[in-house]
């Protein structure tokens, strides 16, 4: 049986009983209501694990031949599945959940489902423990809004299927294909609104399982590197959502276990999105990273790791807008505590994640500049080389950083000149970069070239993890207003649509800008079209519905603006004029 024909086979039962599932909670009482501390609207049934636990073993038990591991793996996350159903319906204390949990894993290790990864066999043992604990408490705090938890199941099974196959591990491919077809089927009635919710009987289930395929298929890598990244890169958007949680619950004083909306698809949905629009992104996100775990495994190990780094960047970046969003009211925010050293010196300074950061990137940069020199193959020399050069240049690279004062921009507010000083900062590194070699190395066997292409690399890197967070901002923040219009498509209007997009104080949402100036028609200014002239204001108002217009126009106007005044109280359209500095100045009295 192919890994085509299990998907598709537990996709029709999960599809099939889970609406049957669906009608015995609503008639046996199995609904949950709607609460502060949750989104749905509605009373939703639940219990929806069941349906996905029985479709999943539908379609392994027509699987045919079935060895140790995979009876091990399947035993195990039935009994992660009684765990959820037990705590589903008598709310089993954290303590108690948890000890059944590592007494599942402990079972399963036991019992052979273990890595074989480092070099210390008798590490492996924990760092098993951990992943599949870690994994199981992943998914299960990951469901947190409709269709998330099961849209992310289905995405890594069908990745871990697709590798499985690729390796030569058939019966994991069946597995994993087989989870992935029941969180399909289930993700039909579980996607925004949903019908049913799964319930811990089945996330616990589907984290257990993910973890299960992983350290399964983990044993088909060629070496740890590549080991890990599928496991991390399937599971990336839990992994993450766990992370990003752990580390803003702390800062701000509150206990890990304590829930509450401050998980990464309820900091979306408070930045405007939608929660489908959140929950698709996140998904998309997760099919993302198994995809280029995928891709690498075709890569040398070390480009794999100059690409993991520069997606590492990415993530930590998204971890500190996202957690710049405002999810805890002053109520749910314990009293103030004495500042820690932990909260002075990394809690509360972005300077020290930038640092980090950097350093990740420079060192990924410098790798990356000698593969493309020598075509992506480093012989002994390039990599002894390599490796002494190393510390120095990211010593020179980070002094110079901190004297240009690249480190005392604030993320959200990037600059030209702020990419003039890095540039600056860039160059004067690679020059001593050079002098540190000649000098101490004495230039034996170094590629100037490589210094070359060192140097615009890592300004590509440093540059791009700069405009991460503000990019972030404006492509994910859909701040909701009254739609207006803004005149005076130049300097003026700029920084008005800037104002009035980053003040959430100002409920008003540009639809567009007016300008008298014929060619600029068409123009996009950070994405709001120039859509016309002063005189098509009153069919564009009745068109887009807008309430007020901004008149942002720093030079003096020609023919004065009497018009467009009297033009927008026609319309029946407020007006209002932005006052420049200059003319504010000159209209005091002396």
């Amino acid at each position: 049986m192919t890994p085509v024909y299990a998907f598709a086979l537990a996709l029709a039962v999960a599809a099939l009983l889970t609406p049957i599932v669906i009608f015995l909670a609503r008639r046996l009482g199995w609904v949950v209501a709607p609460r502060q501390d949750r989104w749905h609207r509605k009373p939703t049934a639940i219990y929806g694990g069941a349906a996905i636990y029985l479709a999943f073993v539908a379609g392994w038990l027509a699987l045919g031949a079935r060895d140790d591991q995979s009876l091990v793996l399947v035993g195990c996350a039935s009994a992660m599945f009684v765990i959820g159903l037990i705590d589903d319906i008598f709310e089993m204390k954290a303590q108690v959940k948890f000890l059944a949990q590592l007494l599942v894993a402990t079972v399963a290790v036991a019992l052979g489902l273990s890595f074989d990864l480092l070099p210390w066999p008798w590490l492996n043992v924990p760092f098993t423990l951990l992943w599949l604990v870690g994994v199981t408490n992943a998914i299960n705090i990951l469901d947190n809004m409709d269709g998330l938890s099961s849209g992310v199941a289905l995405s890594a099974g069908m990745i871990l299927s697709l590798v499985a196959v690729l390796r030569g591990m058939p019966e994991v491919g069946l597995l994993s294909a087989a989870l992935a077809g029941a969180a399909g089927g289930f993700l039909i009635y579980n996607f925004n609104p949903a019908k049913i919710f799964m319930g811990d009987c089945g996330s616990l289930f589907l984290g257990f399982s993910l973890a299960g395929c992983t350290v399964l298929g983990a044993g088909g890598a060629s070496n740890l590197v590549l080991a890990l990244l599928i496991p991390v890169g399937v599971l990336a958007v839990p992994l993450f959502d766990t992370a990003l949680v752990s580390f803003q619950r702390t800062s701000h004083g509150r206990s890990i276990a304590q829930g509450g909306r401050d998980h990464s698809s309820h900091r979306l949905v408070f930045l405007g999105l939608s929660e489908r629009k959140a929950v698709l992104i996140l998904i998309t996100v997760s099919l993302a990273g198994g995809l280029l775990a995928l891709f690498l495994q075709f890569l040398s190990s070390l480009v794999a790791v100059v690409v993991i780094a520069v997606v590492a960047v990415v993530f930590v970046f998204f971890g500190v807008f996202l957690g710049g969003v405002r999810v805890y009211g002053p109520k749910e925010l314990p009293r103030p505590r004495e500042s820690t050293l932990l909260g002075q010196v990394i809690l509360y300074k972005k300077q020290l994640v930038q640092i980090l950061t950097d350093l990740l990137l420079l060192s990924a940069a410098y790798t990356a500049a000698w593969l493309l020199r020598f075509e992506g193959h480093l012989g002994p020399q390039q990599m002894t080389l390599l490796t002494q050069s190393l510390p120095w240049v990211l010593a020179a690279k980070i002094v110079c950083l901190w004297i240009f004062g690249v480190y005392r921009g604030e993320w959200r507010y990037v600059s030209v000149y702020a990419m003039i000083q890095l540039a600056k900062a860039v160059l004067l590194g690679s020059l001593l970069m050079v002098l540190g070699i000649l000098l101490l190395l004495r230039g034996h066997g170094y590629s100037l070239a490589a210094v070359i292409i060192d140097f615009f690399v890592s300004f590509l890197f440093l540059a791009g993890s700069r405009f991460l967070v503000r990019a972030f901002t404006e492509s994910m923040v859909q701040k909701k207003g009254e739609p207006v219009l803004i005149m005076g498509a130049g300097d003026g209007g700029e920084l008005l649509l800037r104002e009035l997009r980053n003040n959430s104080a100002l409920p008003y949402s540009p639809v567009g800008f007016v300008d008298d100036d014929p060619a600029k028609r068409g123009l996009l200014i950070h994405g709001v079209p120039v859509l016309g002239t002063r005189h098509d204001i009153p069919g564009l108002a009745r068109k887009h519905g807008v309430v007020r217009v901004f008149i942002s126009i720093l030079s003096p106007v020609e023919g004065g603006l009497e018009e467009v005044f009297t033009m927008c109280r026609q319309t029946g359209v407020e007006c209002v004029r932005i006052q420049p500095i200059v003319e504010q100045e000159l209209a005091q009295p002396q």
